[in-house]
């Protein structure tokens, strides 16, 4: 699939008209319109703007990546439902070897197979056609915070009480900052230490992966309850809370072994 059909079919899914998605592209419509019959080919800022604008990352409008794209997050939801490929299939009503050429990017799925895998693995489409931040550092994060503000690398250090030359290492993820350095920027930032430890920003494909036991357990009042105590957790709390989740997933094979066993 070409990139002008690419953009043509994520445009309709959008519910854009071609007028509505050229206007907020601030061209014209006959151009979009050449664009999507492949007459013309957009440069690659305009492709970068379009995919702002579709909240879609580039490399899903680009064909040459757009397979292994697909192929992962297939793979990686099938696999965090605990499904089999067959089963998938059977689930679905695709065929396993057309799911496995998902997978291994052989063939790209189109828009309706995507929606029948999506509705079966209980994610939304979204989860597959917009751009993923997944394993952001965090020195992007907290770059991308100071930017949003328009603060220099000198102001920032000033209001967190570092030096320059810290705030520059951090964003150029050549030193891991301490907590307390990571509490002083959150806060000088008005964000949350949270925010810098998350692995995945986007939310929505954090829980799309989580184990469906799990995911169930979100709705359970007492996770909710632990749930909104984390939020008032300083950040020595926090980091013994998670220094104990550390330790559990390293020593839960020693639980297993004795699942009566009443640990006080």
């Amino acid at each position: 699939m070409g990139l002008g059909k690419t953009i043509r079919d994520y445009r309709k899914q959008r519910g854009l008209t071609l007028q509505e998605l050229s206007s907020q592209l601030s061209v014209s419509a006959s151009f979009l319109s050449a664009v999507e019959r492949e007459t013309k080919k957009p440069s690659v800022a305009m492709v970068k703007k379009i995919s702002e604008v579709l909240n879609i990352s580039p490399t899903y409008l680009l064909a040459s990546d757009t397979e292994q794209v697909y192929g992962e997050k297939i793979r990686f939801i099938r696999q965090g439902r605990g499904l089999s490929i067959d089963e998938l299939g059977e689930l679905s009503g695709i065929e396993p070897e057309l799911i496995k050429s998902y997978e291994e990017g052989v063939t790209q799925p189109d828009i309706e197979s995507l929606s029948k895998l999506a509705e079966i693995l209980n994610v939304t489409v979204r989860y597959f056609l917009e751009k993923s931040a997944d394993k952001i550092s965090i020195g992007e994060r907290v770059r991308r915070e100071r930017e949003k503000l328009a603060l220099t690398g000198a102001s920032l250090a000033d209001k967190a009480g570092i030096s320059p030359a810290m705030v520059s290492q951090i964003e150029n993820n050549q030193a891991d900052p301490s907590l307390d350095t990571l509490e002083s920027i959150a806060n000088a930032l008005g964000v949350s230490v949270c925010y810098f430890l998350l692995e995945q920003e986007d939310v929505e494909n954090l829980l799309s992966s989580l184990n469906p036991d799990v995911l169930s357990s979100l709705s359970d009042p007492r996770t909710q309850a632990v749930l909104r105590a984390v939020r008032d957790f300083d950040a020595g709390e926090l980091k013994f809370i998670l220094n104990f989740i550390h330790f559990f997933k390293r020593n839960r094979i020693l639980l297993d072994d004795h699942p009566n066993q009443q640990f006080k």
